[in-house]
């Protein structure tokens, strides 16, 4: 059945709710590792306890993909920015390493929002318009990172790390997202309505395995495990990047707080306007897969960049590429999975390349720390580098199997029954709904 959403407006409201939402998770960004820092613990913990979020978020966030395909996306979208309320606070107030893990496993065990919001823009958006409605809300994410390191370095103050505020940016982070908590509970429409009916229900049981068998199925598939491979490795090096930049460029160069968040909002500033503006015309003209390629190649000269960046200039440079390559990359690597999905298994499928990206996440995180205090400071970037090669021989991978599933059976919306790939029929039951 049709949800009775109407897409423009609903598509507004999710890009204003997640745009605030994710401004109080910006504001954190180049804060949280000094946080860890101040309480006396030395780069390889504090990449670990950075990595606890990830780590967390990669074990749930399939189960908030699959229970929003059960339950709804509202309903998951409320209580994980509730979850953000309260681990925004118990940070605020952290002035033991005990409190401050607790305060990154609750940001974890909430962090469904992210396979709840695009499975929300696949169940309202045709296949053909996806990847620029999922670019603009990726945007938000984009537009968030924009403003939020610049607004938390601001917070913390202009002086030097030692002498920063963390309690206003963690309070003002907790009062953005309970902004957005009230913006979902007023004005954002439920996009998946699931059988209402004791019959109905009965037969979705039967026809639709459980959380672990869907997820199961889904990894069978033969062209998005390869994907779900490519995401685990490139989202691995970009976590190391991003977690252990703000101590990198406090210890190499001696930039502050303020300092380090500008450069965060740059790459933000990257990010938003390539996807709120460039995912459309690009991917209509290039397609997603060779938007995914040069995403990497990006990447990769974020990292060498970084290497031999001997001045501010240089680390905008390298900031600006590495703007590119995330908006590239994961837009278009979410705009290919969501063709792979049936409208019973959206939520499903994006939970598990959200998971996938935490896990990614928090392997890159643990071992950045260890990397940079053990090896060198940019043994991180190196190893990055060097990670891509890998990277395009699975991407090249892909691309070829694109071609023969176009060339064989082109699919409107879902996945494709070739070479003992399992259909998504076949997973979600019947399709129902907008096809």
């Amino acid at each position: 059945m049709k949800p009775a959403v109407d897409p423009r407006k609903a598509v507004t409201i999710l890009f204003l709710v997640v745009f605030i939402d994710l401004l109080g998770f910006g504001i954190m960004i180049p804060l949280v590792p000094f946080y860890v820092e101040r309480l006396g613990v030395g780069p390889e913990l504090i990449t670990a306890i950075l990595a606890l979020y990830s780590l967390v978020q990669f074990i749930v966030t399939p189960f908030w993909g699959h229970l929003s395909d059960r339950l709804g996306r509202r309903p998951v979208l409320l209580i994980c920015m509730a979850g953000h309320i309260g681990a925004y606070v118990m940070l605020a107030f952290a002035d033991t390493l005990a409190m401050l893990i607790l305060s990154r496993i609750l940001g974890g065990l909430t962090a469904g929002n992210l396979a709840a919001s695009y499975a929300y823009i696949t169940d309202i958006t045709p296949p053909q318009d996806r990847a620029r409605h999922l670019g603009k809300i990726s945007a938000a994410f984009g537009l968030g990172f924009v403003m939020g390191p610049a607004l938390g370095g601001l917070l913390a103050g202009t002086g030097d790390i030692a002498d920063a505020n963390f309690m206003r940016p963690a309070l003002a982070a907790a009062s953005l997202s309970a902004v957005a908590l009230v913006g979902i509970l007023l004005f954002l429409p439920e996009s998946h309505h699931p059988a209402r009916t004791t019959a109905a229900r009965g037969a979705e049981a039967v026809a639709r395995p459980g959380m672990r068998e869907a997820v199961g199925l889904i990894l069978r598939r033969r062209t998005i495990a390869l994907m779900i491979m490519l995401c685990l490795i490139v989202i691995t090096f970009a976590a190391m990047r991003e977690s252990i930049f703000s101590l990198w460029a406090n210890h190499q160069f001696g930039y502050n707080a303020a300092t380090i968040g500008l450069f965060f909002s740059f790459n933000g500033v990257i990010i938003t306007l390539i996807q709120f503006f460039g995912m459309g015309p690009l991917t209509a003209r290039f397609g997603e897969h060779a938007l995914l390629m040069t995403g990497m190649f990006m990447y990769t000269l974020c990292w060498v960049g970084l290497i031999f960046a001997q001045s501010m200039i240089g680390l905008f440079a390298a900031m600006a590429a590495s703007g590119v390559g995330t908006a590239l990359f994961g837009t278009s690597l979410q705009s290919l999975l969501s063709r792979r999905a049936g409208p019973q298994e959206r939520g499903a499928v994006m939970g598990v390349y959200q998971s996938t990206s935490s896990l990614g996440r928090f392997c890159g995180q643990t071992l950045s720390g260890t990397l940079y205090g053990q090896v060198g400071p940019n043994a991180p970037f190196a190893l990055g580098a060097l990670a891509m090669i890998p990277a395009f021989v699975i991407a090249v991978v892909i691309g070829r199997r694109l071609h023969a599933e176009k060339a064989a059976a082109p699919a409107a919306d879902g996945a494709l029954a070739l070479d003992g790939e399992v259909t998504a029929g076949s997973v979600a039951g019947p399709r129902t709904g907008r096809q």
